[in-house]
C-alpha cells in the first residue's frame, strides 16, 4: 500500500515550480484547484507544487489570482523570460493556437524542463516535432488533459489495459458538438450553438468545434499510442455538424436512432480507418446515452472485449482536473511513454464501408422533384428503403425537407450519386447526409 509523505516530511522537500501561461478559463481553473487541493497534490507528488510564474498577454489587466496559490508567483507577459528562468522545473501551457505554443512548448523541451499542456492542435500537427526533442533532451510531455478533458483515457490505454491491439475505438471527442446536439432537441443549430456558447463551452467563433477538426486533432493524438506511429491529418476524412436541424433529430426519435459526432479507428484485414463524421447510433450503443458536454470513448479488443470510459469533455475545471493530474505525474517524474515509429502511410476511409444511410435535402414543392432525386441515385445504385416528408415547420419559399433511408451503400458511392443531382436541385439544396452505425 502506497504511504503519502506527511506535512512534516514535505516541509523539507524541494518544491516542484511551474510557470503557467494562460491564465483564461483553463488557466484559472487550474490556479483554482491547486489552491484548493494544496496539500492533496503536495502528498501525491511527494513534495510542494508552487507556481513561480504566471505569463498572461496583457499584464496590466487585472487577473483573478487566487490570493491563497501555492508559491510567490511572478504575473508577466513574457513567455521566453519564464521558460529560461532556471528555478522552473516545468511549463504548463493553456494558451491554445499552434504557431507560439510551439516555440515555447520546444523551447522548454530543449532545456530539459517539463511540459504538460492541454494543447491538442499543437500536438496533432506538430506532435512527431516535439516528442522528437523531448527524446532528444529527456524530456517529458504530458498531454492527458488535450484529448478529453477530464477522462483519463491517455492513462488507460498506456497502462490499464491487457496486452494486445485495440481493434476498434468508438469516440465522442468533444463536449461542446454533443452539448449542441443534444439541444437540437428543441432549438435551431444557431440557437444551439448560443447555447453552447452561454455555458461557457463554445468559442465565440466555434468552428474548430463544429467542423469536427478538434475531434480529429484528438483521434490523432489516440491513434498515435494505439497504432505507434503518428496520423496525418489530411489523409482522414473529417465532417462536422454545420447544417444538421431538429428534423434529423426527429428522423432519429423516429427509427430508435440517436446523432452524435463520432471519432472512429478501425483495424481490420484491408488496413486501418480513421476519421471524423456524424453518425446515428442505435438507442442500445454504449454511446448512445452520453449526455450534454460529457465525451465518451468505446475501446474494443478481443483481449478485455469492450470498455466504456466517460466523463466531462469540455470546461474549465473538469480540463483543469487532467492538467493537475500530469503536474502531479511531473512533479513525481513519472515519465510518459509516446510510441515513435514513423508515419501511418496507409489510411483507408470509413465511408468505404456500405452501411445505411439517412438522407435529407431541401427540394421544390414541385411534381417530379421526387423522382429526379430518386434517378441520381439509382444511377449510382444506391437504393431507397423509406422516404417520408416531416411536417413544415420553418418553411422558406416553395422549398420542403425530404428525408431518405438508404439501403447499405458506401459512403463515397452515395456522394457520387449526390453529384448527379440537376442543377437546379443542386442551386436549392445541400444535401445532409448521415451514417447509420449498425
Amino acid at each position: 500500500m502506497q504511504r503519502y509523505p506527511s506535512r512534516s516530511d514535505l516541509s523539507d522537500m524541494e518544491s516542484y515550480r511551474i510557470a503557467l501561461l494562460g491564465l483564461g478559463t483553463v488557466g484559472r481553473a487550474v490556479a483554482e484547484l491547486l489552491c484548493t487541493t494544496r496539500d492533496e497534490c503536495a502528498a501525491r507528488a511527494g513534495r510542494p507544487i508552487e507556481v513561480s510564474r504566471i505569463v498572461v498577454r496583457d499584464p496590466s489587466r487585472d487577473r483573478e489570482v487566487p490570493p491563497d496559490l501555492p508559491g510567490e508567483a511572478i504575473l508577466g507577459g513574457d513567455a521566453i523570460e519564464a521558460i529560461s528562468d532556471p528555478e522552473i522545473d516545468a511549463i504548463v501551457e493553456l494558451v491554445g493556437g499552434t504557431e507560439a505554443p510551439l516555440e515555447w512548448i520546444r523551447l522548454a523541451l530543449e532545456q530539459g524542463k517539463d511540459v504538460i499542456t492541454a494543447n491538442k492542435a499543437v500536438l496533432a500537427v506538430h506532435g512527431d516535432e516535439l516528442f522528437g526533442v523531448a527524446d532528444h533532451h529527456g524530456s517529458s510531455l504530458y498531454y492527458e488533459a488535450s484529448v478529453a478533458a477530464a477522462v483519463p483515457i491517455l492513462q488507460v490505454i498506456q497502462q490499464g489495459i491487457p496486452a494486445g491491439p485495440v481493434d476498434r475505438l468508438t469516440g465522442i471527442l468533444n463536449g461542446t458538438c454533443n452539448f449542441i446536439l443534444g439541444r437540437l432537441e428543441e432549438l435551431s443549430f444557431d440557437e444551439s450553438v448560443k447555447a453552447a456558447q452561454a455555458a461557457g463551452l463554445a468559442e465565440a467563433d466555434p468552428t474548430l468545434d463544429i467542423s469536427g477538426m478538434d475531434s480529429a486533432h484528438k483521434l490523432a493524438l489516440l491513434a498515435r499510442i494505439l497504432l505507434g506511429c503518428s496520423v496525418p491529418l489530411e489523409n482522414l476524412r473529417i465532417e462536422g455538424i454545420e447544417g444538421l436541424s431538429p428534423h434529423d433529430i426527429e428522423f432519429g426519435w423516429e427509427h430508435d436512432l440517436s446523432l452524435k459526432l463520432i471519432a472512429m479507428l478501425r483495424r481490420n484485414s484491408h488496413g486501418t480507418s480513421l476519421g471524423v463524421m456524424p453518425c446515428f447510433l442505435p438507442n442500445s450503443h454504449p454511446l448512445a446515452s452520453v449526455r450534454d458536454e460529457d465525451n465518451a470513448v468505446l475501446l474494443e479488443a478481443e483481449p478485455f472485449g469492450a470498455l466504456v470510459l466517460q466523463g466531462k469533455g469540455a470546461g474549465g475545471m473538469p480540463t483543469a482536473g487532467s492538467v493537475v493530474a500530469d503536474i502531479i505525474r511531473a512533479a513525481r517524474g513519472e515519465s510518459i511513454a509516446t510510441p515513435r515509429s514513423g508515419v501511418l502511410e496507409q489510411i483507408t476511409d470509413p465511408g468505404d464501408l456500405p452501411v445505411r444511410h439517412y438522407l435529407r435535402l431541401e427540394v421544390p414543392d414541385r411534381p417530379g422533384v421526387l423522382a429526379r432525386v430518386a434517378g441520381a441515385l439509382a444511377a449510382e445504385g444506391v437504393g431507397i428503403a423509406a422516404l417520408d416528408q416531416p411536417e413544415i415547420l420553418d418553411t422558406v419559399g416553395e422549398q420542403v425537407p425530404i428525408r431518405i433511408m438508404t439501403h447499405p451503400v458506401s459512403t463515397t458511392q452515395l456522394d457520387a450519386a449526390l453529384a448527379l443531382l440537376d442543377e437546379d436541385l443542386r442551386s436549392i439544396t445541400r444535401p445532409i447526409r448521415i451514417r447509420i452505425e449498425e
